[in-house]
């Protein structure tokens, strides 16, 4: 449960940054996440605290303007304790987690419970209920929370806007999440892209979900 409820969050934090046009119809099939059509990203992630360090990568795949993509992740951490004698003990785990989503619908794969998780997308109804498209709504959620826009800096050459908020740092590029530093409770994790390939072609092989019953979040 514990990555279940992370994935959520970031989920959420991801979502108040996805952008659709005026014009867009907020009923129509397709949600509008992203000023790009399709596209690959490699990210590398870093973890590091007083007694807790690791590293990952992640990637995600994308197409019809965010309306569809899904994130694999790997990550190694280990965690370094004293013991009641006064000895050093390390303790290492390997995950794999993923998430989709594909228009309103988010689900999240657990693949040490081959369990998969669902929810639908909390924005896209306050975007309905208020007349909102997803950058307006994005922004609104963003500056209610506290979040402050920084200057703009560049990854990969990607000119991105900056946001601070709760400690959480993202640059967003087109809607997109192109760099995050999160620090709290004394643990600092980076995420940042490494490779970004924009209107490519992507296979429909990349969306697939595992064979696992599905479980509605609202169930937990």
């Amino acid at each position: 449960m514990k990555n279940i409820a992370k994935y959520l969050g970031i989920l959420f934090l991801v979502a108040v940054f996805v952008s659709c046009d005026k014009d867009d119809d907020l009923q129509s099939k397709d949600i509008k996440r992203y000023n790009v059509e399709t596209g690959i990203v490699h990210y590398e992630t870093s973890i590091s605290g007083l007694y807790v360090n690791g590293s990952g990568t992640e990637d995600l795949y994308f197409k019809k303007w965010g309306a569809l993509e899904m994130n694999f992740e790997d990550k190694s951490e280990t965690l370094t304790i004293i013991n009641a004698n006064g000895i050093e003990e390390s303790t290492t785990t390997n995950a794999r987690n993923a998430y989709k989503i594909d228009n309103e619908k988010i689900y999240v794969v657990d693949y040490a419970a081959s369990v998969i998780y669902t929810k639908e997308d909390p924005l896209i109804d306050y975007m309905r209920q208020n007349n909102l498209d997803a950058l307006d709504a994005g922004r609104e959620t963003m500056i209610s929370m506290g979040g402050v826009q920084l200057d703009n800096e560049k990854i990969l050459a990607y000119d991105c806007e900056v946001w601070d908020l709760l400690g959480v740092k993202q640059w967003i590029y087109k809607g997109l999440s192109l760099k995050v530093v999160t620090s709290m409770a004394g643990i600092t994790i980076i995420k940042e892209a490494t490779s970004i390939k924009f209107d490519v072609s992507v296979a429909n092989s990349y969306f697939e979900l595992p064979n696992f019953p599905h479980k509605d979040i609202t169930d937990l």
